[in-house]
């Protein structure tokens, strides 16, 4: 019978051999990306340097002569959501349905039928299901937390003549990425426990083979304590140091981030993964199709200290061999 020393020395060295394959595939992943590094790069760079003096200059002048008063700020971020998520699921739907070789050698999964092809008659049921969830979503659970913000006090600041530098957005940005990818690795794993999973975490995993709308199909309840109490959270911790062009700013990255992540592409100019120890759409897709593990957000940080990826690695050395 192995001691509990014997036991915790495995546990170290399983461990270091994880963090070993997580560096090994960034690695690999940057120089897979090819030229997609520089067109990230270069997506990247007219975000969060290019775009927001453009913001300044010609749009938010005009966005706070409307006022600042609540409605105004809830409305604004309500459309904020609505035309984000609606823009990333239109541009998917051309990628899925024009089947273009250019974005094909992308698929995560290029032998596997996307839900439409593989059973119509199935998948237009569990289109009109997915729609539903989406709504409910978007026209109750959204609201609801807007005019909950609402009521307890929305603290960001909002004049023209404070409108963030791009230091203060990226930065900011960066650490709402670790809280939320921190706050939502524990509630992905806690929604995953045996006594819960069935209840309510299982619709969202109805998509074994992700799409882009995949990223916001879930229980009502799941949509908001995994969708918007991780994505504010950051935000609120900094309460008035927050101006609301950087929130805004955050949720467009949030939303299409997920998308990113569900839409079974690995896009190689995707600018989320230029970020070091990053997820990825193969991450999120080994996740949905294998329920095992791999329940980060924007990072395999934590998947990383707990050792709920080794599966994945595991996974991925199998494939290697095979090819």
């Amino acid at each position: 019978m192995p001691s509990s020393s014997d036991s915790s020395q495995n546990h170290i060295s399983a461990s270091n051999d994880t963090i070993q394959k997580v560096f090994n595939n960034d690695k690999v992943r940057y120089i897979r990306k090819g030229y997609g590094i520089i067109f990230a790069f270069i997506i990247a760079f007219s975000y969060f340097i290019i775009l927001p003096p453009i913001i300044k200059t010609h749009i938010w002048g005009n966005l706070i002569s409307l006022g600042e008063k609540s409605y105004v700020v809830g409305l604004t971020i309500y459309l904020n959501h609505q035309i984000t998520f609606c823009l990333c699921n239109l541009m998917m739907y051309f990628i899925y349905t024009q089947k273009i070789p250019f974005f094909e050698r992308y698929r995560v999964n290029p032998n596997k039928k996307w839900p439409w092809e593989e059973n119509p008659a199935e998948w237009k049921l569990f289109f009109k299901k997915s729609l539903k969830s989406i709504l409910i979503a978007h026209i109750f659970i959204i609201p609801g937390a807007i005019l909950l913000d609402i009521e307890v006090g929305i603290v960001m600041k909002m004049s023209l003549e404070e409108f963030p530098s791009s230091f203060e957005i990226i930065s900011q940005i960066a650490f709402f990425m670790l809280v939320e990818d921190f706050t939502f690795y524990w509630v992905h794993r806690f929604l995953h426990h045996k006594s819960i999973y069935p209840y309510i975490h299982k619709i969202h995993h109805e998509y074994n083979n992700t799409i882009g709308i995949s990223a916001e199909y879930c229980h009502p309840l799941e949509f908001f304590i995994a969708n918007i109490i991780p994505t504010g959270m950051g935000s609120k911790i900094l309460g008035g140091k927050v101006h609301f062009a950087t929130y805004l700013f955050w949720n467009i990255l949030r939303i299409f981030e997920t998308n990113d992540g569900h839409s079974g592409y690995e896009f190689s100019w995707s600018p989320y993964r230029l970020l070091p120890l990053s997820g990825s759409s193969t991450y999120h897709n080994y996740h949905h199709s294998n329920n095992d593990g791999n329940y980060g957000s924007f990072f395999m940080f934590w998947d990383m200290v707990m050792g709920t990826n080794r599966s994945f690695f595991k996974h991925l050395a199998e494939k290697e061999k095979e090819n």
